[in-house]
């Protein structure tokens, strides 16, 4: 089957073949009536931009096609939730009904639909997250749409095969690789519930009893959780496995090469600039071009110039960080305020803005602190009265802030890792810097130290250091089981660690005097550690909304040439 541009209306090409496959998957030749009944339900609608929001590919094809024959722009929402669809109608001539109901069969006649579209005009918008934190608008032409559908086609050709799609078509990624690619191709493709595993595998079978070889479109969230105990090794092998959203961790790669017998294939790109580049970085993590981009290198800056631009002839700059290699190019990160979380654009801008919309918050910083799990961290400013000190009205207070950003945020991108402080800690620039970021979530690796959440220093002898116990402190185990609590020397190793780290090699230890327990220390507590330089070692004290827990005095030996000066 060849491939027909989107211009030249691919779906209303003559029927050469129909595949006997069950309803849930999509032919391109069985669109024809479904495209005929949105076209008389629009006869009588206004011109413009029509918001199409539809799970199944199938109505969301024949909508957008009815859309396209009729000069209309389909204007695709990032999701289907209830604020968002509210929001955007109020910025569009029409929303799309659910079916075009009886309105349609009553018509007298389907308008005629013309030979071929015009490629300089607007075929869609799209809405995803800005460096503000709202979203932005862009419009797609649909010159740039058919300009990287036939890369892909040169790239990926499609014959003989069959689409699956895990990811959403209201996203560009989705809506190129697993329904306009195979639309113009002629071939089959399917969605909607495809992006549970179990579904997955009853559609490679499905495509197997046909005789087709299937492709698969997915995504790193998709792909590292595939599991291990479905029959993989008995179905049909597909021809080619797409990944895209965000970097595919290697070990998720080599597994998924291993379990579904194919090549995984990674598309770097964003909706701004469609695609970029390509790898199948089990053979080589160096990302390669798309034919047709044009790549400059300045440093760790990218710029490109792509057909798939809005402007192609003028360069664009990247926000992500690259190293330049001899094949292309290697990601090192993002540089400006987007993350991807779960293969999802989050605009940390936005994150804190909704943050700092809730009462008990004086200010606050989202940060992405590149952990393995993808998730999230905040640093929440709070007012005095809303400071929680121990481990329930910590969880309380998580608990209300992840619920009033459920209102804003999908699950993913709200905060997992959360540091509440009097003041956002700053560097001699004012800045939360790495090193600042690296000391406020240090405890989540080393299990041996207090959660640092802020230090004062009054004069160069003085340091108060507000700290947390963290609940997987090691030294909780054992000490004691019903009721753990931080054991005394373990405060005193506290206080003289950070004794070294806030005033440099203090000198060698010689002993402890003056020292005196009060109260417990347990898990969750906030507190602070008062330390004093003294020409004999260092004086500490810790304290907290309870009370005095432990005070004392460490004698040091300064060493020459180091120590109090």
């Amino acid at each position: 089957m060849t491939f027909v541009p989107l211009t030249r209306l691919p779906w209303r090409r003559a029927i050469t073949n129909q595949h006997s496959l069950p309803r849930h998957w999509v032919d391109p030749f069985s669109l024809t009536q479904r495209i005929d009944a949105w076209r008389r339900w629009l006869a009588d609608q206004p011109a413009g931009q029509w918001l199409l929001c539809r799970r199944h590919p199938r109505e969301f094809c024949a909508a957008l096609a009815a859309l396209w024959e009729s000069g209309r722009v389909a204007v695709l929402p990032a999701d289907d939730r209830p604020e968002t669809l509210v929001r955007l109608a109020m910025d569009v001539d029409g929303t799309l009904p659910e079916t075009p109901g009886e309105q349609s069969a009553n018509h007298p006649a389907t308008p005629a639909y013309p030979e071929s579209l015009a490629p300089t005009d607007t075929a869609i918008v799209l809405y995803t997250s800005g460096s503000t934190g709202d979203p932005i608008r862009l419009a797609k032409r649909f010159d740039q749409l058919d300009a990287e559908l036939a890369v892909h086609a040169e790239l990926w050709p499609l014959a003989d095969s069959c689409v699956i799609s895990q990811v959403s078509h209201q996203h560009i990624y989705g809506l190129l690789t697993g329904v306009l690619h195979p639309l113009c191709a002629g071939v089959p493709f399917s969605g909607d519930e495809s992006r549970y595993p179990e579904v997955l595998a009853a559609r490679l079978h499905e495509a197997g009893d046909t005789g087709l070889v299937p492709v698969v479109v997915s995504s790193p969230a998709q792909l590292s959780r595939l599991p291990e105990h479905l029959p993989w090794h008995d179905l049909p092998r597909s021809r080619r496995v797409f990944s895209s959203g965000a970097p595919l961790a290697a070990e998720h790669a080599r597994r998924t090469e291993n379990l579904l017998h194919t090549s995984v294939i990674e598309i770097y790109g964003s909706t701004e600039t469609g695609g970029i580049a390509q790898r199948r970085q089990t053979q080589d993590s160096t990302w390669e071009a798309l034919p047709g981009v044009e790549l400059s290198f300045m440093g760790e800056c990218l710029a490109l110039r792509s057909p798939f631009l809005e402007a192609p002839q003028s360069w664009w700059q990247q926000p992500d960080r690259v190293a330049r290699t001899t094949a292309g190019f290697e990601l090192l990160g993002r540089a400006d305020r987007l993350v991807k979380i779960a293969g999802k654009r989050v605009s940390l801008d936005h994150i804190e803005h909704a943050l700092a919309a809730i009462p008990e918050v004086s200010e606050a910083r989202c940060i992405d602190l590149g952990r393995s799990d993808g998730r999230l961290g905040a640093v929440v400013a709070l007012h005095d009265e809303c400071m929680p000190h121990r481990h329930d009205t910590r969880h309380e207070l998580i608990q209300r802030l992840r619920t009033q950003l459920s209102r804003h945020l999908e699950r993913v991108a709200i905060p997992r890792y959360w540091r509440f402080v009097d003041a956002l800690p700053s560097n001699a620039q004012g800045k939360l810097d790495r090193g600042l970021v690296s000391r406020l979530f240090a405890d989540l690796d080393d299990t041996k130290t207090p959660r640092w959440l802020g230090e004062r220093r009054p004069n160069p002898a003085s340091c108060l250091l507000t700290l947390e116990v963290p609940e997987r402190l090691v030294f909780l185990e054992g000490h004691f089981e019903e009721y753990p609590l931080v054991p005394g020397v373990v405060m005193v190793q506290w206080a003289i660690e950070l004794a070294n780290d806030s005033f440099g090699e203090t000198g060698e230890f010689k002993g402890i005097e003056r020292l005196k327990f009060q109260r417990v220390l347990r898990p969750g507590s906030r507190f602070t550690l008062q330390l004093t330089r003294r020409d004999d070692g260092i004086a500490f004290a810790i304290d907290s909304h309870e009370g005095r827990h432990c005070a004392g005095h460490v004698r040091l030996l300064t060493r020459p040439g180091g120590g109090h000066g």
